[in-house]
């Protein structure tokens, strides 16, 4: 999936903050059992699960320099140019789940991996179903482009 912010929705919400951000969702079951990857305005990759309604990071690392502002610096993602983001979730043979993230930052062709985890029963059992797939932005202007999916 590729994104391009082309601008920053600055809202008075409570819920504009560091976690915004692009995020690809997988094995989304329903709005409180899913995981996602992706990139967050505070310039780190994250993975995280969400069972029950309930958040876990299984993975976090800072990757766009700058420091994190919700008033003066309120996003480190660069803007008007293409990142594209993949992630691989597969089931483990002992029952666990592998998530990794990949960025191709200027759409050069070269895919970095930025993350990976392993959900051997954080917060509860992996989510081993298929499930729906998605994206999330939050509080930014954002094209989209090549969004596709494949199930191996």
């Amino acid at each position: 999936m590729s994104f391009k912010i082309t601008k920053d929705e600055l809202s008075s919400s409570p819920n504009r903050d560091s976690h915004n951000g692009l995020l690809l969702m997988t094995r989304y079951i329903d709005s409180n059992n899913l995981y996602y990857a992706g990139l967050r305005v505070d310039g780190a990759a994250v993975i995280k699960k969400k069972i029950n309604g309930n958040y876990y990071t299984l993975a976090y690392r800072n990757i766009f320099p700058g420091t994190y502002n919700r008033l003066t610096n309120p996003n480190l993602l660069p803007k008007n140019t293409w990142i594209a983001l993949k992630t691989e979730t597969k089931n483990n043979l002992n029952g666990s789940v592998s998530i990794k993230l990949y960025m191709d930052n200027g759409l050069t062709g070269t895919w970095t991996l930025l993350l990976s985890a392993t959900d051997s029963g954080i917060g509860g059992s992996p989510i081993t179903n298929e499930g729906y797939a998605g994206i999330r932005t939050d509080f930014m202007d954002v094209y989209f482009d090549n969004y596709w999916l494949v199930n191996i």
